[in-house]
């Protein structure tokens, strides 16, 4: 198998810092760093939570782009399914920035997460090699309702959007066994297929050695590291704490991590927890710490005696990796991955999940024999830097690109979407907006508080043209209540439509669904590569471009076009259809 350089785009919604939110913002990170030190070029594509931007990354090219490209727009949509929404905006933008690069400087193979199926389109327009990672799919959530995940239309569409992303990867790899086998069984595929590569860390940067977080030198500090969410086992370790200092007294549990909406009827996870402190009268022991840079947050596992990790289910936690790397014992449960990184008795103490009791009675046992916690930190080291250093997963990785390459190249598998992938955005973005229209005009005629909603945020963008509606719907009532066409009103209302109709201007099907001229540059510009965008790997797909160019769907620009927030149905009930863009109706 060759093994030459390779140009590599990593796709992820979060990276950090800007959108470094958990496991696969550090995931990619050491990833990226260690495809790096191996020689290989490596890009990434993530979300921004402003503009769009380019950033370096100690010589990293993140390219960082806002999820609301298309802007306050799909409504009705966000409306009936807000999760499908933000996961098709997200997929479509993180794409539209990928092609751009790709059909300049065209890439071996392209790396993503399968949650919320950012490989999706990669994957449905085979545009070239790819490789999905497993972290958690939303189908698992669902199944265990994790972050009050319901079994609703919205949250199984974006689990059969993963399902997708997924089947169409060249290949698969996961963490943890525990994951694959959960993933095999759920796209009846072959476990076979899906490689493991564990979580990568820098033993460099998270060490034994280096600089303490201020914290009392006259307590023993436990640590707790990650969101405050149910599925962390948050609640798990405040209930366990009450049995804890009861037996020590210098103790100090740090809780470090950002406060989440996922509480009870979508609540703050932080206030239910301050009830049960309260409750338990526990106060004095407990220190909450917002969310710290990962850049800093070696220095609070030095500072630690004891690093809790009570996850209901974790695929892979990184706290666990990182409190070993630093030499610090871990307290684990068994839900999901965590058992395969945290060795019982050997790296740490394992627990089963939901069990406040039996996370208290391991706590003192390491509580009560200081040397056997330091053995434990001591092995945690030594089995980190044997099994889990970044360049060595980066290795590995690099190893499944080239299978990826391969297998690609070998067994082109005909796409589910057989244009070329330059006009993918073109065709999602008509989707988008014709099924968000679907659903703004049911709205319209079904309820009249969404009629008056609809008009009061007319009124508000666009008066003169409120007005002119107005106007002629008055006009429409004077006729019927005459039971007759008076001349000078016949006059006003023809007057009207050409005034309603030069605002909101005939355009093709196209360009009234937000296709616009920028868009439109953007395909034309890639067109001419597009072709050469993965030279050398698949000819096949560069004679489907070939053949197919000549369908390039013909789009001009659209200088009225407003928000769908100002978007009127057809007014088929007085029988009179406008055909300009259902934004300036």
């Amino acid at each position: 198998m060759t093994t030459r350089a390779l140009r590599v785009c990593l796709i992820s919604r979060e990276y950090p810092p800007e959108t470094g939110f958990g496991g696969i913002a550090t995931f990619t990170r050491h990833l990226a760093h260690g495809l790096k030190e191996l020689g290989h070029d490596v890009e990434v594509v993530s979300l921004s939570k402003d503009v769009d931007k380019i950033a370096d990354d100690n010589g990293i090219k993140v390219h960082r782009v806002n999820n609301e490209w298309l802007g306050k727009s799909l409504y009705a949509f966000s409306m009936f399914m807000p999760y499908s929404r933000y996961v098709l905006l997200c997929s479509t933008a993180l794409w539209k920035k990928f092609h751009e690069i790709h059909a300049r400087e065209p890439f071996d193979v392209v790396d993503t997460p399968e949650l919320l199926a950012e490989g999706l389109i990669p994957g449905i327009t085979r545009a070239l090699p790819l490789l999905i990672r497993l972290y958690t799919p939303h189908s698992k959530f669902i199944k265990e309702g994790l972050h009050n995940v319901t079994q609703s239309f919205d949250h199984e569409f974006v689990a059969a959007l993963e399902r997708v992303a997924m089947v169409s990867a060249d290949v698969l790899t996961s963490p943890s066994q525990d994951l694959k086998e959960y993933v095999a069984q759920d796209l009846h595929y072959d476990p076979e297929r899906i490689h493991i590569v564990r979580n990568p860390i820098d033993p460099k940067q998270f060490s034994p050695d280096g600089e303490l977080a201020p914290c009392p030198q006259d307590k023993i500090r436990i640590l707790f590291v990650g969101r405050l969410e149910e599925r962390k086992g948050i609640h798990y370790l405040i209930e366990a704490i009450p049995a804890v200092v009861a037996r020590h007294k210098d103790v100090e549990f740090t809780i470090i991590g950002d406060d989440t909406k996922t509480g009870t009827g979508q609540g703050s996870v932080r206030k239910e927890l301050e009830k049960i402190i309260e409750r338990d009268g526990t106060a004095s022991f407990i220190r909450f710490i917002d969310r710290i840079p990962l850049t800093s947050l070696a220095a609070y596992y030095r500072s630690a005696d004891i690093c809790v990790v009570p996850s209901v289910y974790d695929n892979s936690p990184y706290t666990c990796l990182e409190a070993m790397a630093c030499g610090r014992p871990v307290v684990g449960t068994s839900g999901g991955g965590t058992k395969e990184y945290v060795i019982d008795g050997e790296c740490g103490i394992i627990v089963e999940p939901r069990d406040p009791q039996s996370l208290s009675q391991a706590i003192n046992r390491l509580l009560d024999n200081p040397e056997w916690r330091r053995q434990l930190g001591e092995q945690a080291r030594r089995r980190v830097l044997q099994h889990f250093q970044r360049r060595e997963i980066a290795r590995q990785t690099a190893e499944l690109y080239y299978l990826a390459i391969d297998k690609f190249k070998q067994s082109p598998r005909a796409s589910f979407y057989h244009k070329p992938p330059d006009m993918v955005l073109a065709d999602a973005t008509f989707m988008l907006k014709t099924f968000d229209k679907m659903l703004y005009d049911k709205l319209f005629q079904m309820s009249y508080r969404f009629r008056i909603r609809h008009w009061f945020r007319l009124l508000k963008a666009r008066p003169r043209l409120f007005s002119a509606k107005l106007m002629l719907k008055l006009t429409d009532k004077a006729c019927a209540l005459t039971g007759r066409k008076v001349g000078a009103l016949t006059n006003l209302q023809a007057w009207l439509l050409r005034e309603i109709k030069l605002k909101s201007p005939e355009q093709s099907f196209g360009t009234e669904f937000g296709v616009t001229q920028e868009l439109r540059a953007t395909a034309d510009q890639t067109a001419g590569t597009a072709k050469q965008a993965h030279s050398g790997v698949c000819d096949n797909y560069q004679e489907r471009e070939k053949s197919t160019e000549a369908e390039r769907l013909d789009v001009s620009s659209n200088p009225d076009s407003e928000d769908q927030l100002l978007a009127f149905p057809s007014e088929a009930s007085s029988g009179r259809v406008f055909s300009g863009s259902p934004r300036n109706r």
